[in-house]
């Protein structure tokens, strides 16, 4: 399974062409990890959503982020075109389950979706209960505490989501909102994923194999 990964657009969909070509047969899903727009109206991150599947025409699983429109929060799928929210929903990719949490932790900002630490763990309850964690692919806008986290000597990151993170151990943890921060790591059995931020033209092309080995590239159109 092939997955293309994104984070952090904040709009800018004129990138978007700098995905085509061989890219566009090389994929399974696409995969965002939140804030497609910057403070814009739900309206304008449908918009941005739609412009990636008419480029791709893979189908996309998506989460909010921080800075975009509550009432996004609400939005299942996008007409019908296969563009799916997978906030506090679990959908199934291929043999996989994939489940998100969008908006982030408490900011100094006060931006349009943040959760308490409290309020995370009702959205971690939500997947808890289905039992299957060792196929499960984990997509947050929040960063997980400790891991690829650390501004200004502080690790800003989620207890909760590193708690759930050392006891499930998905195969694979997707985050994003730190824009400080391109890369992957290893923790335990889970490889945790910040593909960096879009709008500076990150983004990670992720496989993985039938024997549930997760190989990782990252690459940036902005360096082609």
């Amino acid at each position: 399974m092939k997955l293309l990964v994104l984070t952090d657009i904040h709009g800018r969909r004129h990138l978007f062409k700098d995905l085509s070509g061989s890219l566009k047969e090389s994929i399974d899903y696409i995969i965002v990890a939140g804030d497609l727009t910057y403070f814009e109206k739900k309206e304008k991150a449908l918009e941005i959503l739609e412009s990636l599947y008419n480029v791709l025409g893979k189908p996309i699983y998506f989460i909010p982020g921080n800075c975009d429109d509550p009432e996004l929060l609400s939005i299942d799928k996008i007409d019908d075109k296969p563009i799916y929210n997978v906030h506090s929903k679990v959908y199934t990719l291929n043999h996989y389950l994939i489940y998100g949490i969008g908006g982030s932790n408490i900011t100094p900002f006060s931006t349009p979706i943040e959760w308490s630490e409290d309020q995370i763990k009702e959205f971690i309850d939500i997947i808890q209960k289905h039992g299957v964690f060792d196929d499960l692919i984990m997509v947050t806008h929040i960063p997980i505490y400790g891991v690829m986290d650390e501004i200004n000597d502080e690790n800003v990151g989620s207890q909760v989501l590193r708690g759930f993170l050392e006891k499930y151990q998905p195969i694979l943890w997707i985050t994003g909102h730190l824009h400080e921060y391109s890369g992957y790591t290893r923790v335990g059995k889970t490889i945790v994923l910040n593909p960096g931020p879009f709008m500076r033209g990150y983004y990670a092309l992720v496989n993985i194999s039938l024997d549930k080995n997760v190989k990782i590239s990252i690459y940036n159109v902005l360096n082609k």
